[in-house]
C-alpha cells in the first residue's frame, strides 16, 4: 500500500504479486493462520458492504468473498483503485472498511481515520488489523522484520507528511490505540468515530508459518491446535506476547 495523496503509476511490481501469490497457493500453514484472522474480522463486521483498503493479492477474498477490494493501483488482484485518503468520497457507501498492515505505512494516520470515518453508514465498522508493539512484538519486529517498530517515534500532532519516499513505523497502532489512546479517541469522536475494541493476538503460530519468503516450520493442523491455544490465553498475556492487534471502531449514529 502506497500511502502517498496521489495515486502513482507501476505502483506495484507483477512478478512480486504473483510470487507472493504462488506462496499463498502453496502453503497450508500461511492460509490457516491468515484465515484464523480474517475469520476474526468477519465476526467483527456489519450487516452489508464491506472495502478492503490496501488489499495486495486479495487474500481476505478467502473468506469474506463478498468483499470489495482495492489499492492505490489496479491489478489483477483487486477490484478498484482506490488510496487510503481517497475513502472520503465514499461518503456513507460502507457498512465496513478494513484494512490490513495499512495504517502504519501512512504518513497522515489520523487523515485516514476520518476519511473512514466519512466513508461509513450510521453504526458501521472500521476493522484494522496492525502489528502490536507489544514487549515480545518489539522484540520480534526488531530482529525479523525490515520495517521499524518505534512506537515511541508516534505522538501529537501524529503527523509524518514532511518526509520523502516510502514510510513505515509497525508501531502506529499501538501508539495511537493504546499508549495515546485517550486522546486519539477525543480526535476520533470528532471524525464521528468512537474506538470500541483493541485486541492483541498472534504469538508463535504466525513466525511459524515462514510468512512469503521461507517454508513453515510446522503443518496447517498443528498450527491451528497452537492458534486455538493462543486464542484461549488470558488478554494480559496476550497484551505481552502478542505480534498483531484487531482494532474495532464504530461510526456514530448521530
Amino acid at each position: 500500500m502506497n500511502p502517498e495523496h496521489q495515486t502513482p503509476q507501476a505502483t506495484y511490481d507483477l512478478r512480486l504479486l504473483a510470487r507472493s501469490a504462488e506462496k499463498w497457493r502453496d502453503s497450508a500453514a500461511l492460509r490457516a493462520v491468515y484465515e484464523d484472522i480474517f475469520a476474526e474480522v468477519r465476526e467483527r463486521l456489519s450487516p452489508g458492504p464491506t472495502l478492503e483498503i490496501g488489499s495486495g493479492i486479495g487474500l481476505a477474498k478467502t473468506l469474506l468473498p463478498e468483499l470489495t477490494t482495492s489499492d492505490v493501483e489496479k491489478t489483477p488482484y483487486v477490484d478498484r483503485a482506490l488510496s487510503a485518503y481517497d475513502l472520503a468520497q465514499e461518503a456513507g457507501a460502507w457498512a465496513n472498511v478494513f484494512a490490513f498492515d495499512v495504517l502504519h505505512h501512512l504518513r497522515e494516520p489520523l487523515r485516514f481515520l476520518a476519511a473512514a470515518g466519512a466513508a461509513l453508514r450510521p453504526g458501521g465498522r472500521l476493522v484494522l488489523v496492525e502489528p502490536a508493539a507489544t514487549p515480545v512484538g518489539r522484540w520480534f519486529y526488531r530482529f525479523f522484520h525490515h520495517e521499524p517498530c518505534r512506537p515511541e517515534e508516534i505522538g501529537p500532532p501524529f503527523d509524518f507528511s514532511g518526509g520523502k519516499g516510502e514510510f513505515a513505523n509497525m508501531g502506529m497502532a499501538w501508539a495511537l490505540f493504546v499508549e495515546h489512546r485517550a486522546e486519539v479517541e477525543h480526535r476520533l469522536f470528532a471524525f464521528g468515530l468512537r474506538l470500541d475494541e483493541v485486541r492483541m493476538r498472534d504469538g508463535i503460530a504466525y513466525p511459524l508459518t515462514g510468512g512469503f519468503s521461507k517454508p513453515a516450520l510446522l503443518p496447517a493442523c498443528a498450527l491451528r491446535v497452537l492458534l486455538a491455544g493462543e486464542r484461549a490465553l488470558p488478554a494480559m498475556v496476550r497484551r505481552k506476547i502478542g505480534l498483531r492487534m484487531v482494532s474495532v471502531l464504530t461510526r456514530l449514529e448521530r
